[in-house]
């Protein structure tokens, strides 16, 4: 009967061991899945800023379609967009008076604004020199040479 004992003690102590070890691995594993939500999490962020950069990077003719855009010089435009269409303003800024447009929903502004992305925010047309100003939706131009 003392035999009997010492195999039923063996046994409760082994599966006390059993129930730690599982209770280890059950931990482990959460502490995995934790782990990969937060690199999934992760992925998703870095995912969406790097969509973002890509964006910006093809608003500016550098990335075309994910891929880098060719280093050719750009095509003339000069027929592509008639500025006279735009609604202007005249404006005062720190080098005397200029004109400026902020007609966003006129298409002709809108090539104009792809114009000058390609020309890297600044071009020179009709005796006129254009610019953008840092928020990208607003052009300037100002008559070139003396102005009377």
């Amino acid at each position: 009967m003392s035999q009997i004992s010492l195999d039923q003690a063996a046994v409760y102590t082994k599966l006390d061991e059993l129930k730690k070890l599982v209770e280890e691995q059950r931990k482990t594993i959460e502490s995995l899945k934790e782990r990969v939500v937060r690199i999934e999490m992760n992925a998703d962020v870095s995912q969406t800023g790097l969509n973002e950069i890509y964006r910006s990077l093809e608003a500016a003719g550098i990335m075309k379609n994910g891929e880098p855009a060719t280093t050719a010089k750009p095509e003339p435009t000069r027929e592509m967009w008639d500025p006279q269409k735009s609604v202007w303003a005249i404006a005062e800024g720190s080098r005397g008076q200029y004109e400026r447009s902020e007609d966003v929903n006129n298409l002709e502004f809108k090539k104009m604004l792809q114009d000058l992305a390609v020309h890297k925010g600044k071009l020179g047309r009709d005796g006129y020199f254009y610019w953008t100003f840092q928020s990208g939706a607003i052009v300037g131009r100002k008559k070139r040479g003396k102005q009377t």
